[in-house]
């Protein structure tokens, strides 16, 4: 081989080994992440995924013991899979990056939280972070200040950013979800004290804008939800709260564009979803609720040159056993909710006329994912309830996933790529 052109061999392998990696990284299938909780477009839908419906011995393809307990979902870029855990008695959060198909640990960092009171059914690691192509943004409190705060790091490990989200003053604990989009994270702090749903630049936690909430409010753990609006490249973060309503603020300005007061009455713990958008008639439905059996659609207002030609309004409201905690997931024009002492509704998304309903026996607070036209269902008692979608309730298997003894409850939605699921029981982690 000639002198030159060994050289120009040895140059393309360069660039080939330089590009090759962070093309790879920025053009992963939707089936090779979990971007934060319930999914990548906070659905909780795994499109065209495959998974068993048996989980057991025979499926099971590694599981992990982690430092200590949470409720915090993992999520997943490629090979890389992040979650927390709490050391209640040090008042540390732990951040643990694990290999997503062997489970092997890479690296974990521990954040000094320091001790506080939350109630029973939560912990120091309740909040699912949220991952990007370079970035791991997850949410914690810290007792020194007594201000909740945002974290984000590389998926190297390395410290990027911190920015305090202000005071959080509620009797539960903290426990919010970070959700990210193009350059920014959405983050809510919104407790009895106040506080606000903020974005912040992903690259450098610059302040982009704030929504304040308003005082004596109670605390809210909703996530927030992002939707494209129709006929346009503009985007919405529809919020949720006790006592502003349901709120749509401009993604790029925070700026208020809508609102609906007087939506709740109660604690929002369940988030926000996409009921209906459909683009021949422009109607989109996103649907909400809160504690005392309390779950409805809204229809949004509509927009024309700017200016805003319809209000937004309710359509439906469920007249029993409506979810409280776990969130609905939306199958074509059925919206399948499930209320937390095990009642599943299948509703039409249009008029919530109820189509069916079937008992699973158990209490659930983590939210279904839909899996190859299958509910998946994780009790907190550890069992994961399997059902099929369609015209009737048909409830496929059952599964005993026999949670460590230090578990009270398994409340983590699960979460899914590379045809896995992944299956968080307190201080264990299980992959099928």
């Amino acid at each position: 081989m000639r002198r030159h052109t060994f050289f120009k061999y040895l140059l393309a392998l360069v660039i080939i080994s330089v590009v090759a990696p962070v093309a790879t990284a920025s053009n992963l299938e939707d089936s090779e992440k979990w971007k934060q909780f319930r999914g990548n477009n906070a659905t909780a839908i795994a499109s065209g995924q495959k998974v068993p419906v048996n989980l057991g011995k025979e499926t099971l393809r590694w599981s992990v013991n982690l430092s200590g307990r949470g409720s915090s979902s993992p999520v997943i870029w490629g090979e890389r899979l992040f979650v927390t855990s709490e050391d209640r008695e040090a008042g540390q959060v732990e951040l643990y990056c694990l290999n997503a198909k062997s489970g092997k640990e890479l690296w974990s960092k521990k954040i000094s939280t320091g001790t506080y009171h939350v109630h029973n059914f939560n912990n120091l690691a309740s909040g699912t972070p949220c991952v990007t192509e370079k970035h791991v943004v997850l949410g914690w409190y810290d007792t020194s200040t007594t201000h909740a705060m945002v974290t984000a790091f590389s998926h190297d490990g390395d410290s990027l950013w911190t920015r305090d989200l202000g005071k959080f003053d509620s009797q539960h604990g903290v426990s919010f979800n970070p959700i990210a989009m193009d350059d920014r994270v959405v983050v809510g702090n919104l407790h009895m004290g106040g506080g606000t749903v903020v974005a912040y630049c992903l690259e450098d936690g610059s302040l982009l804008w704030s929504h304040s909430n308003p005082l004596g409010a109670k605390t809210s753990y909703s996530a927030p939800l992002i939707r494209e609006l129709q006929g346009s490249d503009a985007k919405e973060v529809v919020l949720v709260g006790e006592l502003f309503g349901m709120v749509g603020v401009d993604f790029e300005t925070g700026k208020e564009n809508w609102s609906l007061p007087d939506a709740f009455n109660h604690r929002t713990i369940t988030s926000p979803i996409i009921l209906k958008d459909d683009p021949a008639s422009g109607e989109v439905l996103v649907a909400a609720g809160n504690k005392n059996n309390v779950y409805f659609a809204v229809r949004m207002p509509q927009f024309s040159s700017g200016e805003r030609v319809s209000e937004a309004e309710k359509v439906w409201s469920m007249e029993s056993r409506a979810p409280y905690v776990p969130t609905p997931v939306v199958v074509g024009d059925v919206v399948y909710a499930l209320h937390d002492g095990g009642t599943l509704s299948a509703l039409d998304v249009s008029t919530g006329e109820l189509r069916w309903k079937g008992k699973l026996l158990g209490n659930f607070y983590a939210s279904p994912v839909l899996i190859d036209e299958k509910l998946y269902c994780l009790s907190r008692e550890g069992d994961m309830w399997v059902v099929e979608t369609g015209d009737e309730f048909k409830q496929l298997k059952t599964s005993s996933l026999n949670p460590p003894e230090d578990v009270t409850f398994c409340d983590a939605t699960p979460a899914v790529a590379h045809n896995r699921l992944y299956v968080r029981l307190g201080s264990r982690l299980d992959c099928y």
